[in-house]
C-alpha cells in the first residue's frame, strides 16, 4: 500500500486580544495569523532553506527546494489564508476585506512574479451538528464568502425577505439590531502549479499584508497588568522584566504628560499592536530546513517589542534575527509592539 504523499504545510489561525484592564471592545481589533506553504506531492523534495521576514507592514517568506527525483515534478503549491468564522461583536483586522485575496498575497518563483488563483469554500456547523458546505448557496445570492467586512454586511441587508429566511432559518446568519451577522466559516487558499526540473533547485517566495490586531492606549503599568493578564502576556509574548520596566515607565510618562499652555489635555495615542506567524500545525513538513532564518522588524527604534524566539539577536535599531541550521520551529510566533509613533 503506497504511503501518503508528504506535504509542506503551515496552519493559519485567529488570535484574539488578550484580556487587558482599561481597553474596551470598541478600541481593539483581533488579528489573523497566516504562514507557510502546502506543496504536493513533496516526497521527492528537500527544503534547503527557509527565510521569514515579519513586520506589521509586510510579511515575506522564501523557500528553497531541491527536486531530488530523476524526473521533473509538477507541484501544486498553495498558500493557505487564515480561516475566518463570523461572530457577533468580533472586529477583525483584515487588510483587504473586499477581495477574495484578503491578505494581498503575491507569489514569485525563481525571482519572477507568477499568476495564482484563489480557492474559497464556506461551511456552517450547527451546535452539536455536522458541518455542511454552503458556498453555492451564498454565491447564488451574490453574498461575498468572507464572513466579515462592510461588503458582506451590505449584501446581507439588501437581501429579499425570502432569501434572508433561507439563511436565517438554518442559522447561517443572525440579526443584531438593524444588521445581519454571518456565522459561517470561510476556508481559502492561494493556489498555483509549478514545474520543478529534476535535480534542480528553485526558490518560491510569498509576501502578504499581515493582519495586525491593536488596542488603544498603553496599560502596562503595574496597577493594570497583573494576575491572569500578566501570565498570558508572559506565555504568549515572553515579556520579561526589562520589557515590563520600560513599558511601565512609558505608561507613567504618557499618563503624567501635561498639556502646553493653551492646549487641552489629550489622551495618549500610543497603541499596542500584535501579529503573528503560524509555523506549526496540520501536516507541516516533517523535516527541518537545512538553513532557517527569521527576521523581525519593529518599525521604529523607540518602539518596544516582545516575542518568543530563543536565540534571536538584535542586529539593528529595529531588527532582530534568528539563524539556525537543520531547524524546524516547534511553535508559532506572536509579536507584541508598543508603538510610540502614533500621531495624537
Amino acid at each position: 500500500m503506497p504511503r501518503p504523499a508528504k506535504a509542506l504545510y503551515c496552519a493559519a489561525a485567529l488570535t484574539l486580544t488578550l484580556p487587558m484592564t482599561g481597553v474596551s471592545a470598541e478600541e481593539s481589533l483581533a488579528n489573523l495569523d497566516a504562514g507557510g506553504l502546502i506543496v504536493e506531492p513533496a516526497d521527492q523534495l528537500e527544503l534547503k532553506a527557509e527565510d521569514i521576514f515579519l513586520s506589521a507592514r509586510q510579511v515575506r517568506a522564501a523557500y528553497r527546494f531541491l527536486n531530488k527525483a530523476s524526473q521533473d515534478l509538477t507541484l501544486t503549491v498553495a498558500f493557505p489564508l487564515p480561516e475566518v468564522t463570523g461572530e457577533t461583536d468580533l472586529d477583525l483586522a483584515i487588510p483587504n476585506p473586499a477581495s477574495p485575496n484578503f491578505l494581498n498575497v503575491q507569489a514569485r518563483a525563481a525571482g519572477k512574479s507568477v499568476e495564482t488563483s484563489v480557492e474559497q469554500h464556506a461551511f456552517f456547523t450547527p451546535d452539536g451538528g455536522k458541518e455542511s458546505e454552503i458556498t453555492d448557496l451564498l454565491k447564488g445570492m451574490n453574498i461575498p464568502l468572507l464572513p466579515a467586512g462592510a461588503t458582506t454586511a451590505e449584501a446581507l441587508k439588501r437581501l429579499s425577505s425570502e432569501d434572508r429566511a433561507k439563511l436565517s432559518t438554518p442559522g447561517y446568519i443572525e440579526q443584531a439590531g438593524e444588521n445581519w451577522v454571518p456565522l459561517w466559516t470561510l476556508r481559502s487558499r492561494i493556489v498555483r502549479q509549478q514545474v520543478l526540473a529534476a535535480g534542480k533547485e528553485i526558490i518560491l517566495q510569498y509576501s502578504y499584508t499581515p493582519s495586525v490586531g491593536s488596542a488603544a492606549g498603553l496599560y502596562f503599568d503595574r496597577a493594570n497588568l497583573t494576575g491572569e493578564s500578566l501570565t498570558q502576556y508572559q506565555k504568549k509574548y515572553c515579556v520579561n522584566e526589562g520589557f515590563l520596566r520600560a513599558a511601565d515607565a512609558l505608561t507613567k510618562r504618557l499618563t503624567a504628560a501635561k498639556p502646553q499652555p493653551g492646549e487641552t489635555a489629550k489622551t495618549p495615542k500610543t497603541r499596542q499592536t500584535y501579529f503573528g506567524y503560524a509555523f506549526v500545525g496540520g501536516g507541516r513538513w516533517s523535516d527541518p530546513a537545512g538553513r532557517f532564518g527569521l527576521v523581525i522588524d519593529k518599525a521604529f527604534p523607540d518602539n518596544l517589542v516582545s516575542f518568543c524566539a530563543d536565540g534571536a539577536k538584535k542586529v539593528s535599531s529595529t531588527r532582530y534575527e534568528l539563524k539556525r541550521n537543520n531547524y524546524a520551529p516547534d511553535r508559532n510566533i506572536d509579536i507584541l509592539i508598543l508603538d510610540k509613533n502614533v500621531a495624537p
